[in-house]
């Protein structure tokens, strides 16, 4: 698996048409999400912010894109404060530089633990809070599932709530923040060794 992280301007075109073919795929076709498409692709009005986005490929040299993540600083529009305030329940939305927003968060490879995220994803999360916290990023702020925010607690990952979740949509959504603190860092770093392990005694078990 092969993680980059760049501005939207600074990433290849076709990186860019195939992560929103992916998001398509992701929100539109698996998650019945009620939103437009363009040329089978996931395009909204954040995009052309130039964004930060995470870009997934299975290596360095394939060109499929099979997971992504967008950034946004909470200093400018972003999702939370202008598509989903009812969510913040009356409490001012977040406006500073050491605070970003993360969204469009899809990613098609196997899921090998039932009970939480796959490796892949626990994967992508270390690399975006490492990347964050290189940036001077204290805090995430994100609108999530009531499924994925159980999975984060279960990680380790210090959230908050905003306010009691909502439906909308298909979804029951609720805002969380994630801290980007020592609690956080150390839940990722094990759940991280213990992927490895468990890697290392499965090629171990393979060997007999």
């Amino acid at each position: 698996m092969f993680i980059s992280i760049g501005r939207r301007h600074k990433i290849n075109p076709q990186a860019l048409n195939n992560m929103h073919k992916l998001r398509a795929r992701i929100f539109k076709q698996k998650k019945m999400w009620d939103i437009p498409l363009i040329n089978d692709m996931e395009i909204d009005g954040y995009d052309a912010l130039d964004p930060y986005y995470m870009i997934i490929n299975r290596s360095a040299e394939q060109a499929y894109v099979c997971g992504c993540w967008r950034i946004l600083p909470t200093t400018g529009p972003n999702m939370l404060a202008h598509t989903f305030p009812e969510l913040l329940h009356g409490q001012p939305a977040p406006c500073c530089d050491s605070i970003w927003e993360l969204s469009r968060f899809a990613i098609e490879m196997p899921h090998d633990n039932r009970f939480g995220f796959s490796q892949g994803t626990v994967q992508a999360i270390h690399a975006i809070v490492n990347f964050a916290l290189g940036c001077g990023v204290k805090q995430f702020v994100t609108v999530t599932t009531v499924g994925v925010e159980k999975m984060l607690i279960r990680l380790g990952l210090d959230t908050s709530r905003f306010g009691p979740a909502l439906q909308v949509g298909v979804e029951r959504a609720v805002a969380l923040r994630i801290e980007l603190n020592d609690r956080t860092t150390a839940a990722l770093e094990r759940a991280i060794e213990a992927y490895i392990y468990r890697s290392q005694c499965l090629g171990d078990a393979a060997d007999f």
